[in-house]
């Protein structure tokens, strides 16, 4: 007992949470020199340029990190825990790259402000909380509407293709999404994100709340996500277990921001170790060079082609309105950009996507709204239980377009559902 005492005593203290916040960082500056520069710069553009300008601006920009995440008040409000992912995710890495990659300066400041924007308390919006439905209401309504948005996907799929070999997460599972993307339809396009990003993890957080009368909530979101998998099998969808299942452990936000930063510094260490020591390269691959130094990469790569002629939403809602001058969209040509193969799909956040189509006012605009629409969905959200919704949401808008979080990753569907289908702490048993 007393070690557990002693175990959340570290997970949730500030100057522990300092200290391994500095080591995270020193540790990425050297593996993106020792590693991801030096096994991929031939691949995908990484580039090493020590300059002291870059270098002195990015100890200034870690600086301001530091006393935004662990000198600001509210350490145990949800903004510290969100804060935490964007600053482990973006910020550190972009400021690594601008000191050494020599990425633009612009990456790592929009970043920050993104942090600034999360953490500081410049709009209270808990006081403007909605009504709930009544708990009898929830406990049908959440079920029945995930049972009723999963109804189009055998529909359009078909159940043929079912193979539980799927799991052993082979190349089949390429072959089965290039097939499905086939015989995708509109209505399967925009319930996919929602699903798997919000009500069927919604649906698993619930049914622990209350596990003794609502277990079989539980087991029809785990159900329903592994049912997915099946038919469009998409690895993202036991990420979303797991993100939901963690930040469901404590009810502290200091420990939730714990978990994070403790989490992927464990994750690091351990790929960083495996490299060492046999010469392996995928596990340092997935989480140093995939998970935070690509999206930099990309992001960098949009401002350096739409530099001077934003896009204006020309390949999205006012392409009706406004010509788009190229022959694929931006995140294939992107692709096209960095790998010379179409192919590929690039996306990237809300900084880049800012800048992609109106330059440095879009960037600092999609920032702020990005920033306004999480601490909105938070406001509602009135059960830490559910803060791993949260978490996703944020992990989405770092890697995903600003109007395609909203539309088809489940943004919108997120925000009204913490409005009315979320319990509070007082309902919880």
């Amino acid at each position: 007992m007393k070690a557990v005492e002693q175990g959340y005593k570290m997970l949730t203290s500030k100057a522990g949470h300092l200290a391994v916040f500095l080591a995270m960082y020193v540790l990425m500056a050297v593996e993106y020199y020792r590693f991801v520069y030096s096994y991929y710069y031939y691949l995908m553009g990484f580039d090493f340029r020590p300059d002291p300008m870059p270098i002195i601006a990015g100890f200034l920009m870690l600086a301001a990190t530091m006393a935004v995440m662990f000198f600001a008040k509210g350490e145990d409000r949800s903004s510290y825990a969100l804060s935490m992912l964007v600053a482990l995710l973006l910020c550190l890495p972009s400021m690594v790259m601008y000191q050494f990659g020599g990425v633009s300066v612009y990456v790592p400041l929009y970043s920050l402000l993104f942090l600034l924007l999360l953490r500081l308390p410049l709009l209270d919006i808990r006081q403007w909380r909605l009504p709930r439905l009544p708990v009898k209401y929830q406990r049908y309504l959440l079920p029945a509407l995930c049972l009723l948005c999963l109804l189009p996907f055998p529909l359009a799929y078909g159940l043929d293709g079912i193979d539980l070999s799927l799991f052993t997460m082979g190349e089949e599972t390429y072959e089965v999404r290039a097939a499905v993307s086939e015989r995708e339809t509109l209505l399967t396009s925009y319930l996919l994100g929602p699903l798997r990003m919000v009500l069927l993890p919604m649906l698993i957080v619930y049914g622990l709340t209350d596990f003794k009368r609502n277990w079989w909530m539980t087991l029809l979101g785990v159900s329903g996500l592994l049912f997915l998998f099946l038919l469009n099998p998409q690895k993202s969808i036991f990420f979303g277990i797991a993100v939901v299942l963690v930040m469901y452990l404590f009810k502290s936000y200091r420990a939730k921001a714990g978990m994070i930063l403790y989490g992927l510094t464990a994750a690091c260490i351990v790929a960083v170790l495996l490299n060492v020591t046999t010469g392996h390269l995928m596990a340092e691959s997935i989480v140093l060079r995939r998970l935070f130094f690509i999206p930099v990469i990309v992001s960098d790569n949009y401002f350096t082609f739409f530099d001077g002629h934003p896009m204006m939403l020309s390949h999205s809602v006012l392409g009706h309105w406004l010509d788009y001058p190229y022959p694929l969209e931006p995140s294939r040509m992107i692709g096209e950009m960095m790998y010379n193969r179409a192919e590929t799909n690039c996306n990237t956040g809300i900084v880049a996507d800012g800048f992609m189509n109106f330059g440095h006012v879009g960037a600092i605009l999609f920032v702020a709204a990005a920033a306004l629409f999480v601490r909105c969905t938070d406001g509602q959200m009135q059960n830490p239980r559910f803060f791993g919704l949260l978490a996703l949401l944020v992990y989405t808008f770092l890697n995903s377009a600003f109007l395609t979080t909203l539309m088809t990753h489940g943004g919108l569907v997120l925000l009204v559902a913490v409005c009315f289908l979320i319990p509070t702490q007082k309902t919880e048993s």
